[in-house]
């Protein structure tokens, strides 16, 4: 199984509080934590099949609500948008507006 790390912890940051506690714990440890599928396993008790099923089905979960919702995309119109602004020296309360907004 190969998932995207970086694009994991992306949608975590964004949707992770939508999944499950156990949902959520077993994303962490694997994106965030870099942990191992046998690991995840072993720190659960479960196997590690039903470690990949969750991870599996989470992941295309949050890619769901991306679709969905393209809150992350959004931040990174803004994030490029106030990039620009920056480099043609806008007003900086207005960039720290946007960025207070982007980011909350």
């Amino acid at each position: 199984m190969s998932h995207n790390k970086i694009e994991g912890n992306e949608l975590l940051d964004f949707y992770g509080s939508l999944l499950t506690k156990h949902q959520l714990n077993i994303l962490e440890d694997f994106f965030v934590e870099d942990l191992s599928m046998g690991e995840i396993a072993d720190n659960y008790g479960i196997s590690k099949a039903a470690v990949s099923d969750v991870i599996k089905r989470s992941y295309e979960q949050l890619k769901e609500y991306e679709n969905k919702l393209s809150l992350i995309k959004k931040a990174n119109d803004i994030d490029r948008i106030i990039e620009k602004m920056t480099n043609e020296k806008i007003d900086i309360n207005l960039i720290n507006e946007l960025k207070k907004i982007n980011r909350g």
